[in-house]
C-alpha cells in the first residue's frame, strides 16, 4: 500500500468519526461499516456528477416524484445516443473516456 492509499484510508476514519465521535468498532467493523460509508457517500458525490452532465446532454430527464425529490428516467428520443458507445462530453477528444 502506498502513501496516498494511507492517507486517503485514515482520512475516510476520520471523517467517519467527525460525523459520529462516539462511534467504536472492531478493525472488521472499521473495514465493513465505516470506511463502506464512506466510499458510498464518495461515489454517490461521483454519481451525482455524472447524472447532471447527463440531464444536460438531454440523455437523461430529470423530474420530481412523489417525495418531492429529484428522479432520472432514460430520454425516449435520445435514446439510440445511449447505445452509441462510451459516453462524451462536449469538446471531450476520441478516445478520452
Amino acid at each position: 500500500m502506498d502513501q496516498r492509499d494511507k492517507a486517503r484510508i485514515a482520512q475516510e476514519v476520520l471523517n467517519y468519526l467527525a460525523r459520529h465521535p462516539e462511534a467504536q468498532d472492531t478493525l472488521e467493523g472499521i473495514s465493513e461499516w465505516w470506511l463502506l460509508e464512506e466510499k458510498i457517500k464518495r461515489r454517490t458525490s461521483e454519481i451525482r456528477e455524472v447524472v447532471t452532465d447527463l440531464v444536460r446532454h438531454g440523455l437523461l430527464v430529470e423530474y420530481a416524484g412523489r417525495d418531492a425529490r429529484a428522479h432520472y428516467r432514460l430520454n425516449r428520443p435520445r435514446e439510440a445516443q445511449t447505445e452509441a458507445g462510451p459516453f462524451r462530453g462536449p469538446g471531450e477528444p476520441e478516445g478520452q473516456t
